[in-house]
């Protein structure tokens, strides 16, 4: 019999959502630490509890006093999921404390630091051989000037260590001398290196896997066709999942068995459709697309459990033989851009009917990122936030006053 855990999961992400549904439908208990930006998790049938803390996402330490409170005073949690970027560096900076009170589901230390640092990453990428489009790290102007005149322009710009946008973006795509002045004025404080490569177009391709000890259990591949954001960078708005590039499938399983890879990742690359150019992007070591990849047959939530407590899992039988042709939209992102494009004057209102119409349709027939019919509490909170905000304000300060009353009340070791 396959023993039952309790689970808590950090992060307010899109994808904490199909990892609460596998785990809830597979028996087990899951709590959830969130915050305003939770996307009303907290309302969803397959969460059994949860506690409000101060948000993850600016990657202070601000919410750690409470999450260690709660922690302290619930023994029961014996496994931690964080599900996004944020949550990951959250517990990365306290992993001592967190692996004292449960069992992580996360890669080991030595992977999250090298995920951490792309300029490492595509270093090592080049090193297996693998699809890289020309890059260099740069340090200043100088040596931005210097990039620009060895790669040339299209190129695009993003950190390297820090996780910090620039100038408002996470990536900066510039295709002339005269966009590089108005975007990039000046070399911005907070990032000590960029990263400099040259720019390809073409969509994302993101392979979504699980492994164990260096070999792949499972691993499907995720076209990107748009994002939140109108020149393909940012978060996927539509995807579909496709069958497996072979560059891109030799590369997943190079790294995977470099690193000795365990748990579930997210290796990302770019595909131009004109030439058939790869380039590699970055690693994600977390969930990521978890709703079309489990919609599409990868049982990443349940594997990492297991994975994480030393149960025993059942490979498929051929790691890449999942299912194409799955979609997944995520609404509220592409109706969000959508009406930015609108309100700036980007796109006309013809255009905008058109895209509008395409977004309903995709609705109406794909798989979503938090929609779930038979879930649909958490949806109707992100799409009637305006209005009801005040009331959850209101639930939100009852709940915190009742931690406060139940942490005051137990004694904390």
């Amino acid at each position: 019999m396959t023993p039952k855990h309790t689970i808590l999961i950090l992060g307010d992400a899109r994808m904490a959502f199909p990892v609460a549904r596998a785990m809830s439908r597979a028996g087990h208990m899951v709590h959830a630490g969130v915050s305003m930006y939770s996307n009303y998790f907290e309302w969803s049938r397959y969460v059994d509890a949860s506690f409000w803390h101060e948000p993850l996402e600016p990657g202070t330490d601000e919410a750690f006093p409470r999450v260690r409170e709660w922690l302290l005073t619930h023994p029961e949690i014996d496994t931690i999921q964080p599900v996004n970027e944020a949550a990951i560096r959250f517990v990365t900076r306290h992993r001592d404390f967190f692996e004292d009170q449960a069992i992580l589901i996360l890669p080991n230390r030595e992977i999250i630091e090298l995920a951490s640092d792309k300029t490492a990453m595509f270093d090592l990428c080049a090193e297996l051989d693998g699809p890289i489009a020309p890059y260099r790290a740069v340090c200043n102007m100088d040596d931005l000037e210097d990039a620009i005149s060895d790669i040339g322009y299209p190129f695009i710009l993003k950190p390297s260590k820090v996780d910090a946008y620039v100038f408002g973006r996470k990536a900066l795509i510039l295709k002339t001398a005269e966009e590089f002045k108005e975007q990039f004025p000046h070399w911005p404080e907070q990032h000590p290196e960029l990263l400099f490569q040259r720019y390809m177009t073409g969509p994302r391709h993101s392979v979504i896997y699980s492994a164990k000890d260096g070999e792949l259990l499972g691993a499907i591949e995720i076209c990107a066709g748009r994002t939140h954001e109108n020149d393909g960078t940012g978060y996927t708005t539509y995807g579909i999942t496709v069958t497996p590039n072979k560059v891109i499938q030799a590369s997943v399983e190079n790294f995977v068995k470099h690193m000795n890879y365990t748990f579930t990742g997210c290796l990302q690359y770019i595909v131009d459709p004109n030439n058939g150019d790869i380039t590699f992007m970055e690693l994600n070591p977390r969930v990521s697309l978890a709703r079309l990849a489990e919609c599409a047959g990868l049982t990443h939530s349940l594997w990492g459990l297991a994975l994480a407590h030393g149960e025993p899992v059942t490979p498929f039988e051929d790691a890449w033989e999942l299912k194409p042709g799955v979609e997944y939209v995520w609404t509220k992102g592409e109706l969000t851009l959508l009406a930015g494009l609108l309100k700036r004057g980007e796109i006309s209102v013809v255009e905008f009917a058109r895209r509008l119409v395409r977004a309903g349709w995709d609705a109406v027939r794909c798989h979503h990122a938090i929609f779930d019919p038979v879930d649909p509490l958490p949806a109707l909170g992100v799409y009637t936030n305006k209005l009801i905000a005040p009331i959850r304000e209101k639930m939100r300060r009852k709940k915190r006053q009742q931690q406060d009353h139940d942490f005051r009340g137990t004694p904390i070791k």
